[in-house]
């Protein structure tokens, strides 16, 4: 009976159905696509130039770790770590004219540092920090402005430095510097680009003598597929008056942001879902309108209620197969090449359609069930109608 309905059905009510689901389909998993996308990268850039995968920090009175060397190399000889860097870091007011910015400076090894963090691949001007360097600073381009009004901290900026420019630091612990501004980096991260780094050897001059190979953070890479929880323990376990926060810790703010975007992605699904399942209801209630006289002699001869619905169904369902294996088609083999060859520019970097299988499989899933009770609705309605009367209605 299915599918006769369907050989026999009007093919442009088919089309013009599959068609409304493709379109449910595609809005059911490319909004949401496309916003998972931008929190992948967003936690992309809160490891990469930020916090790593974990960041290590004094627990007691003291804010520094003593013996940061031995502590990294052994850190790196765990299983399941990548890389680790140690970090010092200072506040400190930068001064270009009559133009302040108040940030951290922060002390690294731009060697080890490098093989933790990707900031080394975002210099736009000048150079990145080599080992050895003095009176040299890398600074993140919200602080330097570099002339680029189009940046979100600019008004608050230096606005006109460039590499090679001198800037003045005046250190929290009251040493004042000249700096000459080796580098400009630009992450296209607000809160990695608001950071100036200088070397270790840097730091050791504007620093005491006792606070030589300490650090007050180190940050761990982790191999793809480590188990987190088991390297913190380690960790833990190797030194005392350490605690530790993982990359999520570091998102801040911005895991307020990551958890409205998942909102929204909910929100979006369901209005989706129901469009789907209001266009099943639309298509199925018409077709019984127009067919009770029918419905009503098979029942006379002996068809039974189930077998109807269940038809009603079937075809439903098959809509909905035609319409989900189109769009899926179309989506992954479609759009999200277009896309990654012309990505959506958001203010934290290119954004891809991040495609999830096990995430399209349940939308396809959800979205049949969905047309299987919005074809069940009006069908049930239907036979319970006396036979009587659904033969004899005009």
């Amino acid at each position: 009976m299915a599918l006769k309905s369907l050989i026999r059905g009007d093919v442009r009510v088919l089309l013009l159905t599959v068609s409304m689901l493709i379109l449910v389909y595609l809005n059911l998993v490319f909004t949401p696509s496309l916003l998972a996308g931008a929190v992948h990268r967003i936690h992309d850039k809160t490891k990469n130039t930020i916090s790593a995968d974990i960041v290590f920090q004094a627990s007691g009175e003291s804010p520094v770790i003593v013996g940061a060397e031995e502590l990294v190399s052994d850190i790196e000889a765990l299983e399941g770590v990548e890389a680790a860097c140690s970090r010092n870091s200072l506040g400190a007011e930068i001064r270009y004219g009559s133009e302040r910015f108040a940030s951290a400076i922060y002390a690294i090894d731009p060697v080890k540092d490098s093989q933790v963090f990707q900031i080394s691949g975002t210099v736009i001007e000048g150079d990145y920090l080599e080992p050895g360097d003095t009176g040299q600073i890398l600074l993140g381009a919200q602080i330097a402005g570099a002339e680029r009004e189009e940046l979100e901290l600019y008004s608050s900026s230096l606005k006109t430095v460039h590499a090679g420019s001198k800037v003045v630091i005046d250190y929290v612990n009251g040493v004042e510097r000249e700096y000459t501004v080796k580098g400009i980096f630009f992450t296209e991260f607000v809160q990695g680009d608001i950071r100036a780094y200088i070397t270790e050897d840097d730091f050791g001059t504007i620093t005491p003598p006792l606070l030589q190979d300490t650090a007050t953070s180190i940050h761990v890479k982790l191999e793809k597929g480590a188990d987190r929880s088991l390297v913190v323990g380690e960790v833990l376990a190797m030194r005392e008056g350490l605690k530790y926060q993982t990359w999520e810790d570091a998102l801040g703010v911005l895991k307020s942001m990551t958890k409205s975007f998942d909102q929204i992605i909910v929100i979006l699904r369901t209005t989706a879902l129901i469009v789907a399942g209001i266009t099943i209801f639309i298509v199925t209630y018409v077709d019984l309108v127009n067919k009770r006289r029918q419905i009503g002699i098979e029942r006379a001869i002996g068809i039974n209620s189930a077998s109807i619905v269940l038809c009603y169904i079937i075809r439903a369902v098959v809509y909905a197969a035609f319409g989900i294996l189109a769009a899926a088609l179309i989506f992954r083999y479609v759009m999200v090449p277009i896309e990654a060859q012309h990505p959506f520019h958001f203010p934290f970097g290119d954004v891809m359609l991040a495609v999830d299988v096990p995430e399209l499989t349940s939308s396809a899933c959800i979205l049949c069930a969905v047309a299987i009770v919005s074809a069940f609705i009006p069908a049930y309605q239907t036979i319970r109608t006396k036979i009587i009367d659904a033969i004899w209605s005009s």
